[in-house]
């Protein structure tokens, strides 16, 4: 079953964790990958801490994919398709995979989508698959069991408010 979590709004990441919390608190096989970010989002690494879910990080140490110039996207570029493939390869007792900020990786042309559409088709249907990003493909789209859409109607950082520690990092 492929989810995914996407839009605008502020609690894609959040919204893949309490999922991802869930499976594990029934004792369920849980891998993370987090892309496009430089250091394991705390919700994760909590997961990481407490349950022994394991937390691959793409880009460890690198600035967020925006601040790069084009020597440093194309060295991402190279890590994205390495890395993508092996956390699909399936392993014995996975129940829930989950890729943060998928939806971006996509869009910047850090992997294809077909591949990533192969990718997911070669999972047992056992395993579930959850996505998160701003913005996916049609043809991912059409492809998802669910898709809950967060959208930004108000957001304190529109007024100049600078992200809160422990609430939006």
């Amino acid at each position: 079953m492929l989810r995914l979590y996407m839009g605008g709004g502020a609690g894609k990441t959040t919204a893949a964790a309490g999922l991802a919390l869930r499976a594990a608190s029934h004792g369920k096989q849980v891998r993370v990958l987090q892309l496009l970010k430089p250091v394991i989002s705390p919700e994760f690494a909590s997961l990481q801490d407490k349950f022994g879910v394991p937390v691959l990080l793409a880009h460890p140490n690198m600035p967020f994919f925006f601040q790069l110039d084009e020597a440093g996207k194309a060295d991402y570029t190279v890590r994205t398709a390495r890395t993508i493939p092996r956390f699909f390869t399936p392993q014995t007792g996975d129940f829930l995979l989950v890729a943060d900020e998928m939806g971006g990786t996509l869009q910047n042309g850090m992997f294809a989508e077909d591949v990533l559409l192969t990718l997911l088709q070669a999972l047992p249907e056992s395993v579930h698959v959850a996505l998160t990003g701003r913005d996916f493909p049609a043809s991912v789209l059409a492809a998802a069991d669910l898709i809950s859409e967060i959208q930004n109607r108000r957001h304190p950082f529109d007024r100049g408010v600078a992200a809160v520690e422990g609430l939006e990092f």
